[in-house]
This record gives structure tokens, C-alpha cells and sequence, in this order.
């Protein structure tokens, strides 16, 4: 019986031991839906759960995995390795909030981890809580200067809008990370926008001389040769991303730009046409797209469309209208009724037939600027505006001037001209 039972116990253990053989083999290959399968047979216990979580975080079943590590914190609130999980499933979900709070509470139980001290940095920066990150960087970058943390701190300079630090930072990151492709796109980014095109053409130099495939960082390279008339250059480095595909309006407008510059106005046309069909908007495109054409004997297409970019460079006249009222607006808030005079008889050049322009004109004159004959002539242009009032137009007339000061201005004009007549005796 004894026997038997040893038997038994033997066969048993096997089993087990073919069945938890048969998992692993199923997640060492990555098939984790075999491996939950196989799991599913198994007594619940913490380590089959574990194994449950990390299938499912594989298979991208993140909700599945986060249920799992909070039920079995439930009994191990403490458990560091479970709390890491978590936080880092939250992170991937983009519950950033829950996150912070499990990073802060490791830091806590571990206050010297410096895995912690990272991941809790990582995750506000992913909050785009820039100056909490900064706060963690410079602390973290006390004892290391990753390139990774230099770099962090250069977007979150960046972000911050103080471009000084964010080139510091960058700098530094390249020093120690020359083949870093992002940091030098983010740097060439900022010199570009701050004209700096000689330390654009500096620092993207640099990173062609460990890469020159990249084409991001050699259209930079290209632009800033191009702003700085290096036209010779210029064209090297962007037709050679041209010829290996790169036909985006970046490219071709700077490409032609670069040809136009050196007056090579037949090239300058091929390439400023294939920008052209991308972007008809650009005014710059548009000028030297035209000189192009005219000076390589199309005529008609470069006067085309130099009117095309007249027509785009002239704001439409319900545009200046808004724009002169506006301003008119704003000068007699301000007390400077001259500048308002001057906006409403530009606006009024516009829509001539504006009664309100017309009666802010007569308003103005008569109580901003006291002169009572400038202000006569406005009221009676104003009510001139109006149909002639007659018997048989009666009806018409009145729902004509209904609510639009013709009483009033009636009114004002026969009071000007009483005071006149005072003066006069």
C-alpha cells in the first residue's frame, strides 16, 4: 500500500512538473495565449497569478494585468516587486497619476533606489509636468549625467520656452551622445528657429560626420546652408535626399531656393513647381517661382502667378473694413479721436453706403473734436442716406429709420445751428 502510494505521489509530481514545463515552453516562445490556456488549469495561487499578469501585459491585455496586481496587493500591499508592476502598468495606460503615487511611496519604503528616483522622472515627464521633472533631474543628475537625463532636461527647458538652457543641455547630451539623431533634430530645431544658422550647419556637420543617411538632419543641414547663401552646399545636401525620395515641400522649396540663389533659374523652376503643387500659398515660393518663369521665357505662367501672390498679399476688402473699424474703435477709447476720424474714412472708402460709419464720423467730430462744422456735414450725409420721406412712402420711410438715430440726428442738427445762430447775434 505504501508502494503505491509513493506511486502515486511520483506520477503526481511528474505531471505537475510536465504541466509547468509546458508553460514555460509556451511563454518562451511567446505564445502567450497557450500559456493562459495551460494557467487556467492550474490552482489559483500568487505565483500562477503572476504569471497570468505578465501574459496578458504581453498580449497587450493591460486592464486584465492592472486587475490582477491590485488583487493580489490586497494581501501584499507591501510587495515591492508588485508595486513596480503596477506603477508600470499604469504608466503604459497612460494613468500617470496612480503612477506617481506608487513611484512616490517605493521612494519612500527605498529612499536611496535610484531605479525608483528614474521611473518616478520618467513618469512626470510624461506628465509634461516640466518643473517637477526638472526638480528630479537636477537631483538625479547629481551622481550621473546620462545622456538621457541631459536630454530630458533640455525639452523641459524647451517646453519652458528658455531656449538658453535647452541649447545647454542639448550640447552637453551630444558631447556625451554624438550619434544621439533626436537631440540633434530637437537642437537644429531651436537654431533654426533662433537664425542661428551658422551653429545649424555646426551641429548637424557633427552628426553627418557619424551619419550622413539621415535625411531629417540633412535637410536641416541644408536649410542652413541656404540661409546663409551657401547655395553650393546647400544643393549637395538637399539633393541628395531629393534623389533618395524625399520630395516634400521642405526639400523642394529649399532645393529651388538654393538654385534660384546661385541663378539657376531653370532648376530653381523644376524644383520651386513641385513645392508650388504642394504649397500655392507661400508668398517667398510664389516670388521666386514667378522670377523663375519669367526669367526662363514663361511668360505667362510667372506673371500668373506674381498675381496669384498680389492677390494673397492684398487682404480682401471685408478683412480691411473689420480691421479699420476696429482700430477706429480702439483710438476713440483711447481719447485720440483724429486716428479714429482717419480708420472710419478709410472703412467708409470700403462701404460707402455704412450709415453707422457715417453717424460714429458725425459723433465724433461734434463731441471729440468740437468741430460743430465738420459734424453738420457728416449729420446731413447721414440722413441724405435715407429714402426722401414721402406721402405715399410713409409707411416705408419710418420702418426705414426705425432705431436708426435719424430722430436724434434731426435733432442735434437744429440744436447746432440755434447755437450758431446765437453766436452770430
Amino acid at each position: 500500500m505504501k508502494k503505491l502510494f509513493l506511486f502515486i505521489l511520483l506520477l503526481c509530481s511528474q505531471f505537475l512538473s510536465a504541466q509547468d514545463n509546458a508553460i514555460n515552453r509556451a511563454m518562451a516562445r511567446f505564445d502567450y495565449h497557450a500559456a493562459l490556456q495551460l494557467l487556467a488549469k492550474e490552482k489559483p495561487s500568487a505565483n500562477t497569478d503572476m504569471l497570468k499578469a505578465q501574459c496578458y501585459k504581453s498580449l497587450m491585455e493591460y486592464d486584465k494585468a492592472i486587475l490582477i496586481y491590485e488583487h493580489l496587493l490586497q494581501t501584499d500591499s507591501l510587495n515591492i516587486q508588485l508595486l513596480n508592476g503596477l506603477a508600470d502598468l499604469y504608466q503604459t495606460t497612460g494613468r500617470f497619476y496612480k503612477s506617481d503615487r506608487i513611484y512616490r511611496n517605493l521612494l519612500q519604503l527605498q529612499p536611496d533606489n535610484r531605479y525608483f528616483s528614474l521611473a518616478l522622472t520618467g513618469n512626470l515627464y510624461k506628465m509634461k509636468d516640466w518643473e517637477q521633472t526638472l526638480a528630479e533631474l537636477r537631483k538625479n543628475l547629481k551622481t550621473d549625467s546620462l545622456p538621457q537625463l541631459l536630454s530630458m532636461a533640455g525639452d523641459c527647458f524647451w517646453q519652458l520656452d528658455n531656449n538658453d538652457s535647452a541649447v545647454h543641455y542639448y550640447q552637453k547630451t551630444l558631447t556625451k551622445a554624438p550619434d544621439d539623431y533626436n537631440t540633434t533634430v530637437k537642437l537644429a530645431r531651436i537654431y533654426l528657429q533662433t537664425q542661428k544658422y551658422e551653429a545649424l550647419t555646426s551641429c548637424t556637420n557633427a552628426y553627418i560626420r557619424v551619419d550622413s543617411t539621415n535625411k531629417s538632419v540633412n535637410q536641416y543641414n541644408g536649410i542652413g546652408h541656404c540661409y546663409l547663401q551657401q547655395y553650393d552646399s546647400a544643393i549637395y545636401q538637399l539633393k541628395r535626399i531629393y534623389n533618395s525620395g524625399d520630395k516634400t515641400f521642405t526639400t523642394t522649396f529649399f532645393l529651388g531656393s538654393s538654385y534660384y540663389g546661385r541663378q539657376d533659374y531653370y532648376e530653381a523652376y523644376d524644383h520651386l513647381t513641385e513645392a508650388y503643387e504642394k504649397d500655392s500659398t507661400n508668398l517667398n515660393l510664389i516670388y521666386y517661382l514667378g522670377r523663375s518663369a519669367i526669367f526662363t521665357g514663361r511668360f505667362a505662367k510667372g506673371t500668373a502667378v506674381l498675381e496669384r501672390g498680389l492677390q494673397l498679399m492684398t487682404p480682401k476688402d471685408t478683412v480691411l473694413y473689420n480691421y479699420y473699424q476696429n482700430l477706429a474703435t480702439g483710438y476713440s477709447r483711447w481719447e485720440k479721436p483724429t486716428m479714429a476720424m482717419e480708420y472710419y474714412a478709410k472703412s467708409l472708402k470700403i462701404i460707402p453706403e455704412s450709415k453707422l460709419t457715417v453717424y460714429k464720423m458725425a459723433t465724433l467730430a461734434d463731441y471729440a473734436l468740437k468741430n460743430h462744422k465738420q459734424a453738420l456735414l457728416y449729420y446731413n450725409q447721414f440722413l441724405s442716406m435715407f429714402p426722401k420721406e414721402t406721402e405715399s412712402g410713409k409707411a416705408n420711410f419710418e420702418e426705414e429709420i426705425k432705431g436708426s438715430y435719424y430722430s436724434a440726428v434731426k435733432n442735434r442738427i437744429q440744436e447746432l445751428k440755434d447755437e450758431e445762430f446765437f453766436k452770430r447775434k
